[in-house]
């Protein structure tokens, strides 16, 4: 188990947290670096920087606490803008999911969050990332940056709901983008994802990346039981689904940062993105489900 951050973000998260103390002083009295870092799959300079806070107690029922957090996150700001400019989206700035001391050790299905800040969003009283995936990066790899560390947080990652949770998140998440892909887009599609999706100048490098990787590290999961960064899940993807290598691989530099391959021309990409989608999200429906004679 990895016991020290990447120097970059090790500087970060220092940055941060005394940020935070400024802000909440005493309000912080743990945190762990879960996602990419949990991983071994941070990139300097590429990856973003996924934190889970715990917020102490007395905090909890101030009535400022929530105001306070927004402003720890728009000290985020430069950072991102930064990183944007550069092209790499979030990975200037740290991600972070805010739970109260009293709640850390609940399943993770019921953990009721305070809040939390991913790239330019804050959620009050919601934080995706509080979830089974994230639960078992955080006990299985997760890196105390502040307080004790993860193995005495008493965490339950639930980790018989980590197959049902990853299929409800295909159904309600995934597979919607399928249909913005396919000009479906569903009712309750977000503006974000209709600017993301459907540019009349076609996919970013960076979208294909997101939507083919998201789900096979699902995939992968579904098999195995086990959570995996992107490039392990482009490598899986390129295994498991070898007709749909092309639109594998525009993912795959996008991840190394490395030269985009132009054998397919970008107006395919769409198209290419959707179909190694459907695939993928088709097959994890049987995927790691018990057999029956």
């Amino acid at each position: 188990m990895r016991s020290q951050l990447p120097a970059d973000a090790a500087t970060a998260v220092r940055s941060y947290l005394r940020l935070a103390d400024r802000i909440l002083p005493g309000g912080i009295i743990a945190c762990a670096a879960t996602g990419s870092i949990a991983l071994g799959a941070y990139r300097p300079g590429r990856s973003d920087i996924d934190l889970v806070a715990v917020i102490a107690e007395e905090w909890r029922t101030r009535s400022d606490l929530v105001r306070r957090l927004r402003l720890l996150h728009l000290s985020q700001v430069p950072r991102l803008t930064a990183g944007a400019v550069r092209g790499r989206g979030v990975s200037a700035c740290c991600n972070t999911v805010f739970v109260a001391e009293s709640e850390v050790s609940r399943p993770v299905t019921q953990i009721r969050p305070i809040a939390s800040h991913t790239g330019e969003i804050f959620d009050q009283n919601d934080a995706f990332d509080v979830n089974p995936v994230v639960w078992k990066e955080l006990t299985d790899g997760g890196i105390a940056v502040r307080g004790r560390p993860v193995s005495a947080w008493d965490v339950d990652a639930q980790p018989e709901a980590l197959r049902p949770w990853i299929r409800t998140n295909l159904r309600e998440y995934w597979s919607p983008l399928v249909a913005q892909l396919r000009d479906r887009p569903p009712q309750d599609s977000t503006t974000l994802l209709r600017r993301l999706l459907t540019s009349p100048r076609g996919l970013t490098a960076g979208t294909v990346a997101w939507c083919v990787l998201g789900p096979a590290r699902m995939h992968h999961t579904l098999m195995t039981g086990e959570i995996i960064g992107k490039e392990e899940a482009g490598f899986h993807a390129l295994t498991a689904f070898p007709d749909h290598t092309p639109i594998t691989e525009v993912a795959l530099a996008k991840i190394r940062g490395a030269r985009i391959p132009s054998a397919q021309p970008r107006r395919q990409w769409r198209s290419l993105t959707a179909s190694a989608m459907e695939d993928i999200i088709e097959d994890a429906q049987t995927v790691g489900k018990p057999t029956t004679n």
